[in-house]
């Protein structure tokens, strides 16, 4: 498995939680479910607090990597059983991954919106928060859209089912460490952490951009030498 994949899918992945789309969501949420903003919080013991945020950390990654997944995983492998057998589609997605990168790239946006469940999530169990992590995955999708297909575009150049496996794996990988590292700066340091992310925002249409270009400059030079044998054998 290529190491430069698993480290784009990895990038892809963490960009794929900071977006503008849902970002407001998840430090007010944590905050809420943890209980920082009450009286008393900073009191509790700093383990205590710590165990607290993972746990929370854990079930909205959760949340959001099965929505990620399963998409990720169907059209992936979808697409690649496809790609595998007929080089010059693999070169029209590139193609259209470049194009669609460009039309980004020039501040346009894509015509998609994915609506979030409606969720009335008062309950602290675990249940609601997993939920919301589902509901904050949809959200972000209609924003990160772009970075969610660079990856599956990467993940055309993998070999067989389990390369696209360890690729959406890198990705998820790079989902749960952003939530995680948020969930446990508010437990612990008052989502200090959290703000840096902030000035990143505005950024991320234009990077999920780039990153389709250049996925699908990959995709395209991949299947170069697959096309050639193909034709030739016309």
């Amino acid at each position: 498995m290529n190491q430069l994949n698993l480290a784009f899918a990895f990038t892809a992945g963490m960009l794929a939680t900071v977006n503008p789309c849902s970002w407001a969501m998840l430090p007010a949420f944590v905050s809420y479910y943890l209980g920082s903003r009450e009286e008393g919080y900073s009191e509790r013991p700093l383990p205590r607090r710590a165990l607290e945020g993972a746990y929370i950390g854990l079930l909205v990654t959760a949340g959001f990597v099965t929505i990620f997944g399963l998409a990720g995983l169907t059209l992936s492998v979808g697409l690649h059983i496809i790609v595998r057998y007929m080089p010059f589609l693999g070169t029209v997605v590139g193609a259209g991954l470049i194009l669609l990168g460009l039309w980004l790239l020039l501040g346009k946006s894509l015509p998609i919106s994915i609506p979030a469940p409606q969720l009335e999530l008062q309950a602290k169990n675990a249940k609601a928060i997993f939920l919301y992590g589902v509901a904050y995955a949809f959200a972000s999708l209609s924003c990160t859209l772009p970075i969610f297909l660079a990856v599956i575009g990467a993940s055309l150049t993998s070999v067989g089912t389990a390369g696209g496996l360890a690729m959406f794996g890198a990705y998820t990988a790079g989902m749960a460490s952003v939530l995680m590292v948020i969930a446990l700066s508010i437990a612990l340091l008052k989502g200090a952490v959290a703000q840096k992310f902030r000035p990143l925002l505005p950024y991320v249409n234009r990077v999920g951009a780039i990153l389709l270009i250049i996925s699908g400059g990959y995709l395209i030079w991949y299947q170069s030498a697959n096309l050639s044998l193909a034709l030739a054998g016309l």
